[in-house]
């Protein structure tokens, strides 16, 4: 196997560089990419992993949405704001866990990592009704998709490549004794 020339220290960290014009041209929230980027050595960063992976994120960031839509609707009628969304997390949590019994959305860490850092997305974004969730929705999704495919270009380059095996033949292997005489 060929050695990489380029220390993976350098190319990581230039990765996570050439993510900075995505969140300033972009709004993309890349803090949201690190979070998932990092939490996907935690299974692996394949493609297999990845399979696992997303589904959950998706199903996180959209019982933000969720949770939000309910806390915009139940908090002006209550009155109050502590004990509705204590009752909204806690009824979220239990559909949550026993959603994960469902083998495509079993991998739980992605559920949450995608439901934190919706809210954490949605309250920088100040978003106080229903419809301004959308946007937040998408740019947080958008973020949390994109930090597995970094983690696996991360480390791409240095994982070692499949050989093809070679069958080999008498023939292939044999050299005639005059090759191994002739004096040049």
């Amino acid at each position: 196997m060929q050695k990489n020339p380029i220390p993976m220290e350098w190319y990581v960290a230039t990765l996570g560089a050439l993510t900075v014009p995505l969140f300033v041209y972009g709004k993309i929230p890349i803090w949201a990419t690190f979070v998932t980027w990092a939490g996907s050595f935690l299974i692996g960063p394949t493609f297999a992993s990845m399979k696992k992976l997303f589904p959950t994120l998706i199903v996180g960031t959209t019982s933000g949405v969720i949770f939000f839509a309910l806390a915009f609707t139940l908090d002006p009628l209550t009155g109050m704001v502590a004990l509705p969304n204590s009752i909204i997390v806690f009824v979220m949590t239990l559909a949550l866990l026993y959603l994960a019994r469902i083998p495509a959305f079993g991998l739980v860490p992605g559920i949450f990592f995608g439901f934190a850092c919706f809210v954490g997305v949605a309250l920088a974004a100040q978003a106080s009704t229903i419809p301004a969730l959308f946007v937040p929705w998408i740019h947080a999704t958008l973020a949390l998709l994109l930090g597995p495919l970094m983690a696996w270009v991360s480390v791409a380059p240095y994982l070692p490549r499949e050989v093809e095996p070679v069958q080999l033949t008498p023939e292939s292997v044999a050299v005639p004794a005059e090759d191994l005489t002739s004096t040049s």
